[in-house]
Protein backbone atom coordinates (compact mmCIF):
# COMPACT_ATOMS: atom_id res chain seq x y z
CA UNK A 1 0.00 0.00 0.00
CA UNK A 2 1.42 3.35 -1.06
CA UNK A 3 2.69 5.95 1.40
CA UNK A 4 0.36 8.96 1.65
CA UNK A 5 0.63 12.40 3.25
CA UNK A 6 -1.14 11.30 6.45
CA UNK A 7 1.42 8.51 6.96
CA UNK A 8 4.37 10.84 6.47
CA UNK A 9 3.11 13.44 8.92
CA UNK A 10 2.09 10.86 11.52
CA UNK A 11 5.34 8.91 11.49
CA UNK A 12 7.52 12.01 11.37
CA UNK A 13 5.76 13.63 14.35
CA UNK A 14 5.54 10.51 16.52
CA UNK A 15 9.18 9.55 16.10
CA UNK A 16 10.40 13.13 16.46
CA UNK A 17 8.67 13.43 19.85
CA UNK A 18 10.41 10.26 21.02
CA UNK A 19 13.84 11.39 19.81
CA UNK A 20 13.46 14.92 21.19
CA UNK A 21 12.72 13.50 24.65
CA UNK A 22 15.85 11.36 24.67
CA UNK A 23 18.54 13.21 22.71
CA UNK A 24 20.29 16.34 23.99
CA UNK A 25 22.79 16.92 21.18
CA UNK A 26 20.99 19.74 19.38
CA UNK A 27 23.28 19.64 16.35
CA UNK A 28 22.66 15.95 15.77
CA UNK A 29 18.96 16.43 16.46
CA UNK A 30 18.80 19.10 13.77
CA UNK A 31 20.56 16.79 11.33
CA UNK A 32 18.09 14.04 12.18
CA UNK A 33 15.08 16.30 11.59
CA UNK A 34 16.45 17.46 8.26
CA UNK A 35 17.13 13.89 7.21
CA UNK A 36 13.61 12.73 8.08
CA UNK A 37 12.11 15.68 6.21
CA UNK A 38 14.14 14.67 3.16
CA UNK A 39 12.92 11.07 3.42
CA UNK A 40 9.32 12.31 3.55
CA UNK A 41 9.75 14.87 0.79
CA UNK A 42 11.27 12.61 -1.85
CA UNK A 43 9.99 9.04 -1.39
CA UNK A 44 10.62 6.38 -4.06
CA UNK A 45 7.58 5.39 -6.18
CA UNK A 46 6.98 2.09 -4.33
CA UNK A 47 7.48 3.50 -0.81
CA UNK A 48 5.16 2.52 2.03
CA UNK A 49 4.92 3.44 5.73
CA UNK A 50 6.96 0.45 7.03
CA UNK A 51 9.84 1.34 4.70
CA UNK A 52 9.76 4.94 5.90
CA UNK A 53 9.88 3.72 9.51
CA UNK A 54 12.82 1.46 8.68
CA UNK A 55 14.69 4.32 7.03
CA UNK A 56 13.96 6.74 9.90
CA UNK A 57 15.43 4.18 12.29
CA UNK A 58 18.48 3.63 10.07
CA UNK A 59 19.01 7.38 9.91
CA UNK A 60 18.85 7.58 13.71
CA UNK A 61 21.42 4.78 13.93
CA UNK A 62 23.72 6.61 11.52
CA UNK A 63 23.53 9.90 13.44
CA UNK A 64 23.27 8.72 17.06
CA UNK A 65 25.01 5.35 16.84
CA UNK A 66 21.96 3.17 17.51
CA UNK A 67 18.34 2.79 16.48
CA UNK A 68 15.47 4.47 18.30
CA UNK A 69 15.24 2.56 21.57
CA UNK A 70 11.85 1.21 22.63
CA UNK A 71 13.19 -1.55 24.90
CA UNK A 72 11.68 0.00 28.06
CA UNK A 73 8.26 0.39 26.50
CA UNK A 74 8.34 -3.12 25.05
CA UNK A 75 9.27 -4.71 28.38
CA UNK A 76 6.68 -2.67 30.30
CA UNK A 77 3.77 -3.59 28.03
CA UNK A 78 4.77 -7.25 27.84
CA UNK A 79 4.98 -7.42 31.63
CA UNK A 80 1.62 -5.72 32.15
CA UNK A 81 -0.18 -8.00 29.69
CA UNK A 82 1.54 -11.13 30.99
CA UNK A 83 0.15 -10.35 34.44
CA UNK A 84 -3.33 -10.48 32.91
CA UNK A 85 -2.82 -13.51 30.67
CA UNK A 86 -4.29 -16.21 32.91
CA UNK A 87 -7.33 -14.09 33.75
CA UNK A 88 -7.96 -13.20 30.11
CA UNK A 89 -7.44 -16.78 28.91
CA UNK A 90 -10.00 -17.99 31.43
CA UNK A 91 -12.44 -15.30 30.30
CA UNK A 92 -11.95 -16.17 26.64
CA UNK A 93 -12.26 -19.94 27.04
CA UNK A 94 -15.48 -19.57 29.04
CA UNK A 95 -17.10 -17.41 26.34
CA UNK A 96 -19.79 -18.89 24.06
CA UNK A 97 -17.39 -18.47 21.11
CA UNK A 98 -13.77 -18.57 22.37
CA UNK A 99 -12.28 -17.88 18.94
CA UNK A 100 -14.41 -14.77 18.49
CA UNK A 101 -13.52 -13.44 21.96
CA UNK A 102 -9.80 -14.20 21.63
CA UNK A 103 -9.79 -12.58 18.21
CA UNK A 104 -11.52 -9.47 19.59
CA UNK A 105 -8.76 -9.07 22.18
CA UNK A 106 -6.00 -9.64 19.62
CA UNK A 107 -7.53 -7.16 17.15
CA UNK A 108 -7.98 -4.47 19.80
CA UNK A 109 -4.43 -4.95 21.13
CA UNK A 110 -3.07 -3.63 17.84
CA UNK A 111 -3.71 -0.21 19.40
CA UNK A 112 -0.34 -0.65 21.19
CA UNK A 113 1.74 0.95 18.43
CA UNK A 114 4.56 3.39 19.18
CA UNK A 115 5.12 4.11 15.50
CA UNK A 116 1.85 6.07 15.42
CA UNK A 117 1.13 6.69 19.11
CA UNK A 118 4.34 7.67 20.87
CA UNK A 119 2.69 8.70 24.16
CA UNK A 120 1.19 5.37 25.17
CA UNK A 121 1.35 4.48 28.85
CA UNK A 122 0.05 1.82 31.23
CA UNK A 123 -3.49 3.15 30.98
CA UNK A 124 -3.50 2.19 27.31
CA UNK A 125 -3.91 -1.44 28.35
CA UNK A 126 -7.25 -0.56 29.97
CA UNK A 127 -8.32 1.13 26.73
CA UNK A 128 -7.46 -2.04 24.83
CA UNK A 129 -9.45 -4.23 27.20
CA UNK A 130 -12.45 -1.90 27.03
CA UNK A 131 -12.22 -1.79 23.23
CA UNK A 132 -12.13 -5.59 23.11
CA UNK A 133 -15.50 -5.72 24.85
CA UNK A 134 -16.99 -3.72 21.98
CA UNK A 135 -15.05 -5.33 19.14
CA UNK A 136 -17.01 -7.71 16.94
CA UNK A 137 -15.11 -9.47 14.16
CA UNK A 138 -17.05 -9.44 10.92
CA UNK A 139 -19.42 -12.40 11.12
CA UNK A 140 -18.89 -13.80 7.62
CA UNK A 141 -15.12 -13.44 7.91
CA UNK A 142 -15.12 -15.09 11.33
CA UNK A 143 -17.13 -18.07 10.06
CA UNK A 144 -14.77 -18.47 7.11
CA UNK A 145 -11.83 -18.33 9.52
CA UNK A 146 -13.29 -21.07 11.73
CA UNK A 147 -14.15 -23.28 8.74
CA UNK A 148 -10.59 -23.04 7.51
CA UNK A 149 -9.18 -23.74 10.98
CA UNK A 150 -11.31 -26.88 11.20
CA UNK A 151 -9.67 -28.23 8.04
CA UNK A 152 -6.18 -26.79 8.53
CA UNK A 153 -2.98 -28.49 9.58
CA UNK A 154 -0.74 -25.40 9.46
CA UNK A 155 -1.24 -21.80 10.61
CA UNK A 156 1.13 -18.94 9.81
CA UNK A 157 0.84 -16.04 12.28
CA UNK A 158 2.55 -12.76 11.38
CA UNK A 159 3.05 -10.75 14.57
CA UNK A 160 3.34 -7.00 15.06
CA UNK A 161 3.87 -5.24 18.40
CA UNK A 162 4.99 -6.06 21.92
CA UNK A 163 2.24 -6.14 24.53
CA UNK A 164 -0.07 -7.06 21.68
CA UNK A 165 1.83 -10.34 21.33
CA UNK A 166 0.46 -11.57 24.66
CA UNK A 167 -3.08 -11.28 23.27
CA UNK A 168 -1.87 -13.00 20.09
CA UNK A 169 -0.53 -15.78 22.31
CA UNK A 170 -3.95 -16.17 23.91
CA UNK A 171 -5.57 -16.49 20.47
CA UNK A 172 -2.98 -19.09 19.47
CA UNK A 173 -3.59 -21.00 22.72
CA UNK A 174 -7.32 -21.04 22.01
CA UNK A 175 -6.75 -22.25 18.45
CA UNK A 176 -4.40 -25.00 19.66
CA UNK A 177 -6.98 -26.04 22.27
CA UNK A 178 -9.89 -26.21 19.84
CA UNK A 179 -7.96 -27.41 16.79
CA UNK A 180 -5.14 -29.56 18.17
CA UNK A 181 -4.14 -30.82 14.72
CA UNK A 182 -2.81 -27.36 13.77
CA UNK A 183 0.91 -26.59 13.88
CA UNK A 184 1.51 -22.85 14.36
CA UNK A 185 4.47 -20.90 12.98
CA UNK A 186 4.89 -17.40 14.44
CA UNK A 187 6.88 -14.83 12.47
CA UNK A 188 8.55 -11.87 14.18
CA UNK A 189 10.92 -9.12 13.00
CA UNK A 190 14.52 -9.87 12.09
CA UNK A 191 15.94 -7.10 14.29
CA UNK A 192 14.65 -4.46 16.73
CA UNK A 193 12.50 -1.77 15.09
CA UNK A 194 10.15 0.50 17.09
CA UNK A 195 8.13 -1.70 19.49
CA UNK A 196 7.76 -4.61 17.09
CA UNK A 197 8.27 -8.17 18.31
CA UNK A 198 11.64 -9.91 17.89
CA UNK A 199 12.70 -13.45 18.79
CA UNK A 200 13.86 -12.20 22.21
CA UNK A 201 10.48 -10.58 22.86
CA UNK A 202 8.64 -13.73 21.80
CA UNK A 203 10.79 -15.78 24.18
CA UNK A 204 10.14 -13.30 27.00
CA UNK A 205 6.38 -13.91 26.80
CA UNK A 206 6.66 -17.67 26.37
CA UNK A 207 5.28 -17.82 22.85
CA UNK A 208 7.60 -20.69 21.92
CA UNK A 209 5.53 -23.02 24.12
CA UNK A 210 2.66 -22.79 21.63
CA UNK A 211 4.29 -21.99 18.28
CA UNK A 212 7.46 -22.39 16.29
CA UNK A 213 8.98 -18.87 16.30
CA UNK A 214 11.05 -17.65 13.37
CA UNK A 215 12.07 -14.17 12.20
CA UNK A 216 11.51 -12.64 8.79
CA UNK A 217 15.16 -11.67 8.28
CA UNK A 218 14.59 -7.92 7.90
CA UNK A 219 14.47 -4.69 9.88
CA UNK A 220 11.28 -3.56 8.14
CA UNK A 221 8.28 -3.27 10.53
CA UNK A 222 6.15 -5.36 8.21
CA UNK A 223 6.45 -8.30 5.81
CA UNK A 224 8.25 -6.67 2.89
CA UNK A 225 8.30 -9.39 0.26
CA UNK A 226 11.37 -8.06 -1.58
CA UNK A 227 13.53 -8.54 1.51
CA UNK A 228 12.05 -11.30 3.69
CA UNK A 229 13.76 -14.69 3.80
CA UNK A 230 12.81 -17.40 1.25
CA UNK A 231 11.33 -19.38 4.16
CA UNK A 232 8.69 -16.68 4.71
CA UNK A 233 7.72 -16.67 1.03
CA UNK A 234 7.39 -20.46 1.11
CA UNK A 235 5.21 -20.34 4.23
CA UNK A 236 2.95 -17.69 2.69
CA UNK A 237 2.43 -19.98 -0.29
CA UNK A 238 1.92 -23.24 1.57
CA UNK A 239 0.30 -22.52 4.96
CA UNK A 240 -3.34 -23.56 5.23
CA UNK A 241 -4.28 -20.39 7.15
CA UNK A 242 -2.39 -17.11 7.49
CA UNK A 243 -3.14 -14.40 10.06
CA UNK A 244 -1.55 -10.97 9.62
CA UNK A 245 -1.53 -8.61 12.60
CA UNK A 246 -1.25 -4.84 12.44
CA UNK A 247 -0.83 -2.11 9.89
CA UNK A 248 2.80 -2.79 9.01
CA UNK A 249 2.00 -6.29 7.79
CA UNK A 250 -1.18 -5.05 6.10
CA UNK A 251 0.63 -2.27 4.25
CA UNK A 252 3.32 -4.60 2.93
CA UNK A 253 1.12 -7.63 2.07
CA UNK A 254 -2.32 -6.41 1.03
CA UNK A 255 -2.78 -6.70 -2.73
CA UNK A 256 0.19 -9.04 -3.20
CA UNK A 257 -1.94 -12.07 -4.06
CA UNK A 258 -1.83 -14.09 -0.85
CA UNK A 259 -4.82 -15.55 0.98
CA UNK A 260 -4.69 -13.81 4.37
CA UNK A 261 -6.87 -12.91 7.34
CA UNK A 262 -5.89 -9.39 8.43
CA UNK A 263 -6.54 -8.28 12.03
CA UNK A 264 -5.73 -4.66 12.84
CA UNK A 265 -6.83 -1.39 14.40
CA UNK A 266 -7.88 1.45 12.08
CA UNK A 267 -5.47 4.05 13.47
CA UNK A 268 -5.34 6.10 10.24
CA UNK A 269 -8.06 7.85 8.28
CA UNK A 270 -6.92 6.35 4.98
CA UNK A 271 -6.98 2.80 6.42
CA UNK A 272 -10.42 3.34 7.97
CA UNK A 273 -11.76 4.70 4.67
CA UNK A 274 -10.07 1.99 2.59
CA UNK A 275 -11.80 -0.79 4.55
CA UNK A 276 -15.00 1.10 5.48
CA UNK A 277 -14.50 0.95 9.25
CA UNK A 278 -14.81 3.80 11.77
CA UNK A 279 -11.53 5.38 12.85
CA UNK A 280 -9.95 3.55 15.83
CA UNK A 281 -12.15 0.50 15.39
CA UNK A 282 -10.79 -3.05 15.28
CA UNK A 283 -11.05 -4.80 11.93
CA UNK A 284 -10.94 -8.38 10.67
CA UNK A 285 -10.61 -8.63 6.88
CA UNK A 286 -10.12 -11.57 4.53
CA UNK A 287 -8.42 -11.13 1.19
CA UNK A 288 -6.99 -13.32 -1.57
CA UNK A 289 -5.77 -10.41 -3.71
Amino acid sequence: MRLDAECKDCLFNSQLKKVEREQTDLKKLKTFKEGVRELCANPPPDYCAPLLMRDIDRLHKKIFGKGIDYSREKAAFNKKLLCLEDELFAEVTSAPDPVERALAFAMSANYIDFARLCDLDGESVELVLEAAKKANPDGATLEKFKRKLKEAKTLLYLHDNCGEIVLDKILIRVIKKLYPQIEVTSVVRGSPIINDVTRADAAAVGLEKYAKVIDNGTDVPGTYLKEVSPEIISLLKTSDVTVSKGLGNLETLFGEGYEIFYAFNCKCDHIAERFSYPLWSAAFVYSIT
